[in-house]
């Protein structure tokens, strides 16, 4: 199983829901489904996450954060949750077939984050979830209910504020919660900042008007970097008093928020007030490149972008974060929905959301240019980064009249798809933009032969063969030739998936051809050439496989390009595993290992672990051989059958699964067998890669650290026991047998079950 997301540490302290933590804590031990519901800033998120920190031990298959708030489009939610828990997915099940099979055997916890947006989507998945995984459980934070079966609904409050009869000792301010975050948030502003005699009445007086929503009293605390805390207190009574004489139909706390986050706008320069509303056509996050192309103008120059983002981060509007060597900006979710608002009521909106649009369309056309390069790596994080952007600029191409043949172009990019995990969001968005530009045309032609490649990839035979036809008639009929070209090397591909390498050679030689007359883009015929040596693979004429991947090995490493060489590395090390050179095939193996880890490439992975394990049994490491074996299982079913039914590889695998097994003995290959199964594929992928998954302390902690008890609940933890199992196997309380497994967690230094199961395996077998 991929590690899901994590909990993310707290950046700041965690002020006042100790009690709230307690009780929605005692609701999962009746309750699958949890949601936290209040206003907007009132601290759902960070209550949800806290709570989740506080269960993870819990949940031995961990704690899965699902962000929600960028996502518009309800039927991307169960893409959204697969790619939260680390599912790499390329069969052609749906999002939400693959999912409940993902997690029916799961023990975890899912948080779904800010779900208002998305209520019907989010409830109909929690459903679904909840009935297919017994042991899931779901936490959801939201402005509204998800009404379904067995919810149960906890309020989050405000933090309790001093009472408004004056009736506060002097000095006992900080008692209540809300002073408490005033305060702490006011300290990382103003250095030194406390309550004192001075100013605690004023804050007393602040913290009440604030009604003690966390966001606007951290909203507020900011504000004293340019006025004193009697001056924020009064200028918010002046403010308050105004604003809900002239709102009378909005709830009370939903003023309170609204006039602090106008007080605010209203602090900010023009610039940083334009930039704040132009900037909440983003979802996501953003840079400032992209903030200079698409927000700026007469009104807002290019030069002046620089200094504006640094008032709004020090204004506590933008949030900074470092990816790697970049910096990007984001808003929170109330923050980015008072942006837009505010765009929409300058009339700027259509003219934003095209720019942005035109923005990623460029973005991805300069990534399509330098995918063949050595930037290849740097443009699949950025592009990682910008998922939620490109969501954003493909549903405008759809829902806007006369956009969806960019769509269309925007979306038949096969090498971002596969690249980046996501081929079936893919197909989704292909299937939309084609059914709403029916007109044969390029981008057309196009979409079809790139639905047929991913349909390939995820061993989908006969909507590759169907898509790949379609494409080359529509390509024969506009005598586009790069559309030809494109067109026969899918209908090759279809071919080759088929098993059908009369038919599929002739097709990639033609179809290279054609590629070479029109100067298509380099990834088009290198990943044909990668196709074309697996067919020679497969009718056994190794010699011209061998010249193919060895030319094509040169061009990548001179060119830098990684995505392809990974192929070529993984071809070389098939033929010489064939060849009998056992260390140089594990050697070419492990760096194409290491490529399509990064990318995510889960068709790669599986075929790479699986020739790893064959050569494995050749070097007669038995035991380490058939748990390999076993750590592919999680990979190829997420894919459909085993190495694709294809005979040749089926048969090798049979070869050398046969040889481990007879050195082995059935019994002890069968067991090995099932502890790779029982791996995660990080786990997986790091034990082909002999890379140490834990510090040598942990692995050697002697068992004499715990009682005899302990070794034998540890014992059954590693089996995959539940604290309730474990009681009824050993006749004893589930407390008890909850007392057991903390002591043994505390012991042996882990925060999982997961690790206590490793630690288990280690101290009976050794490492492998």
């Amino acid at each position: 199983m991929p590690k899901p997301n994590a909990v993310p540490a707290d950046l700041t302290s965690f002020v006042g829901r100790r009690k709230d933590v307690s009780e929605v804590r005692q609701l999962f031990a009746t309750a699958r489904l949890v949601t936290l519901t209040g206003i907007g800033g009132v601290g759902k998120t960070r209550l949800a996450l806290r709570v989740a920190a506080a269960m993870r031990r819990a949940f031995p298959d961990g704690v899965c954060l699902v962000e929600l708030a960028s996502l518009k489009d309800p039927a991307l939610l169960p893409h959204s949750v697969v790619d939260a828990l680390g599912i790499k997915e390329q069969s052609t099940r749906s999002p939400m077939t693959v999912l409940r099979g993902h997690l029916e055997q799961r023990h975890m916890l899912l948080v779904l984050d800010n779900c208002e947006h998305l209520v019907d989507a989010a409830a109909d998945l929690a459903n679904r979830v909840l009935r297919a995984a017994p042991e899931v459980r779901i936490l959801a934070t939201s402005r509204q209910a998800l009404r379904i079966a067995g919810e149960h609904i906890y309020p989050v409050p405000p933090l309790p504020t001093p009472p408004p009869d004056d009736s506060v000792e002097p000095g006992t301010a900080t008692q209540y919660p809300s002073v408490t975050l005033f305060a702490d948030r006011s300290t990382a502003v103003v250095p030194g900042f406390s309550v004192t005699t001075e100013n605690e009445a004023a804050v007393v007086r602040l913290c009440r008007r604030l009604e003690g929503i966390p966001l606007a009293i951290e909203l507020a605390s900011v504000r004293l970097q340019v006025l004193t805390v009697h001056d924020l207190a009064s200028r918010l009574d002046d403010r308050f008093q105004l604003l809900r004489e002239g709102n009378r139909n909005l709830p009370e706390r939903h003023q309170t928020l609204q006039a602090l986050i106008d007080w605010s706008h209203d602090l900010c320069t023009p610039n940083e007030q334009t930039l704040w509303a132009r900037a909440s056509v983003f979802v996501g996050g953003f840079s400032t490149d992209a903030l200079e192309a698409v927000c700026t103008d007469e009104a807002l120059s290019r030069q002046a972008v620089l200094d504006t983002v640094a008032g709004l981060v020090e204004k506590s509007i933008f949030i900074r974060e470092e990816q790697g060597e970049h910096v990007r900006f984001r808003m929170l979710e109330t923050i980015r929905a008072y942006g837009q608002a505010r765009l929409a009521e300058s009339g700027k909106d259509p003219a934003l959301r095209r720019r942005h649009r035109d923005w990623y369309r460029q973005l991805m056309e300069t990534a399509g240019d330098e995918w063949s390069g050595p930037r290849q790596q740097e443009w699949a994080r950025r592009l990682q980064l910008e998922h939620p952007n490109l969501r954003h600029a493909l549903e405008y191409c759809l829902s806007q009249p006369g956009e969806a043949r960019i769509g269309l172009s925007m979306a038949a990019a096969p090498w971002l798809w596969l690249a980046m995990g996501h081929p079936t969001e893919a197909r989704l968005w292909l299937a939309r933009a084609l059914a709403l530009e029916a007109e044969p045309s390029r981008e057309r032609a196009w979409a079809l032969a790139t639905v047929a490649y991913i349909a390939a990839c995820q061993g989908d035979e006969a909507a590759a063969a169907a898509s790949a036809e379609d494409a080359w008639t529509v390509a024969v009929q506009l005598d586009d030739p790069a559309s030809l070209a494109y067109a026969t090397h899918v209908r090759g591909l279809s071919k080759f998936l088929s098993t059908d390498l009369s038919s599929a050679i002739p097709l990639f030689t033609e179809a290279l051809e054609q590629y070479a007359e029109t100067e298509a883009p380099a990834h088009y015929p290198n990943n044909l050439q990668t196709e074309l040596a697996a067919a020679l693979i497969h009718l056994g004429e190794l010699d011209k496989a061998a010249d193919i991947i060895d030319e094509l090995f040169r061009r990548c490493t001179e060119a830098g390009e990684q995505w392809v060489l990974s192929w070529a590395l993984w071809g070389r090390g098939f033929l010489r595993l064939i060849h009998g050179d056992l260390d140089g095939a594990e050697a070419d193996l492990c760096e194409a290992l290491q490529i399509k880890r990064f990318f995510h490439d889960t068709l790669g992975m599986a075929l790479a672990l699986d020739v790893l394990a064959w050569i494995t049994a050749a070097q007669g490491n038995a035991e380490r051989a058939a748990i390999l074996f076993g750590g592919t299982n999680p990979l190829w079913q997420t894919l459909g059958a085993p190495l694709f039914g294809w005979t040749l590889l089926l048969a090798q695998r049979a070869k050398f699964e046969t040889m481990a097994r007879t050195k082995l003995g059935d019994a002890e290959f069968d067991a090995a067998f099932e502890r790779g199964s029982a791996l995660t594929v990080a786990e997986t992928l790091a034990l082909a890669l002999r890379e140490h998954t834990q510090p040598a302390s942990e692995a050697s902690r002697p068992a004499s650290t715990l009682t005899r008890r302990e070794r034998e609940v540890a014992e059954l933890v590693a089996q995959g026991l539940s604290n309730k199992d474990i009681a009824a196997r050993l006749v004893i309380s589930p407390r008890t047998a909850e007392g057991h497994v903390e002591k043994i967690l505390t012991k042996l230094g882990f925060n999982t079950r997961t690790q206590v199961a490793s630690w288990v395996v280690q101290q009976q077998s050794g490492r492998t």
